[in-house]
């Protein structure tokens, strides 16, 4: 056990190297341009702490391999927090990700990819990089209409998708194919939807099947307060409704919804919407 903790320690310096620090009360920003307070990560991943401790060093070690991933966040989201992107070029991705939900529930919370959607699509809708900017600087240009952002094809999404055909290839029946045109934006719409009404009936009153255009049968699964796509395909292949929709051979197509709501219950909220 002893050498196993040298081992460990000696990547910690490896990842961190010189800039490892004591905990904090207040966000500093990192050698990779990573702003982390380790008191605030402590205090709202009391898990973490459990088993790293408090150690700042053990503490971005397991953001940055494990946290990022599972959409914690590194640091209190407020407007004057030090240290914070200050200019229009400065992007803060923490931000981006809680300012626009609807860009979160496609891109998940990967820094890279809220920066592609920012560069490509956001800069030009008028949406803001930093709440700096947002407050006292100048925005980007005026909003324009522009074609919905299609449903990404990469990240917690299509990890479910992955882990969903495993299970049914266990049992025999065939893959369930991506739907990015209905079943899709549908489970990403209800993903946001759940994270105020926990219900298969959406916030209006009607069914959750109102949220796609979809002939044929029809089913919907949703979760709450799983971190990664493994742990919500755990929930549900160990509830026996859930179970059924996942191997349901009339089952043909697939989408999947995925939103992180830093302020509720929760956080994390699931939906696979499946059709024949």
């Amino acid at each position: 056990m002893k050498k196993i903790l040298i081992s460990l320690s000696a990547l910690v310096f490896m990842i961190l190297g010189p800039w490892a620090m004591n905990a904090s009360a207040a966000p500093v920003r990192m050698a990779d341009g990573q702003l982390f307070d380790a008191a605030f990560y402590a205090q709202n991943n009391p898990d973490v702490v459990a088993a790293f401790g408090t150690n700042t060093d053990w503490l971005y070690l397991h953001y940055v391999i494990c946290g990022k991933a599972e959409g914690r966040l590194p640091y209190a989201q407020t407007s004057d927090t030090p240290g914070a992107p200050s200019s229009e070029t400065d992007f803060d991705p923490v931000y981006y990700a809680a300012k626009y939900p609807d860009v979160a529930a496609v891109f998940g919370n990967d820094p890279a990819l809220l920066r592609m959607h920012y560069d490509t699509c956001g800069k030009a809708e008028g949406r803001f990089p930093n709440a700096a900017a947002e407050n006292g600087g100048t925005p980007a240009p005026a909003a324009v209409t522009v074609a919905a952002p299609a449903v990404s094809d990469s990240g917690f999404e299509m990890q479910v998708l992955e882990l969903v055909n495993a299970e049914r290839a266990k049992y025999g029946l065939a893959p369930l194919a991506w739907d990015p045109v209905n079943l899709g934006p549908g489970a990403a719409v209800r993903a946001r939807e759940i994270s105020s009404v926990f219900s298969h009936t959406r916030p209006d009153g009607t069914s959750c099947f109102t949220a796609v255009s979809n002939p044929g049968a029809l089913g919907e699964n949703i979760a709450a307060g799983q971190r990664t796509p493994q742990q919500v395909m755990n929930s549900w292949m160990n509830s026996s409704g859930h179970r059924a929709n996942i191997l349901n051979a009339a089952y043909t197509r697939l989408g999947v919804g995925y939103y992180y709501a830093s302020s509720s219950p929760y956080g994390h909220y699931w939906v696979q919407m499946f059709s024949s």
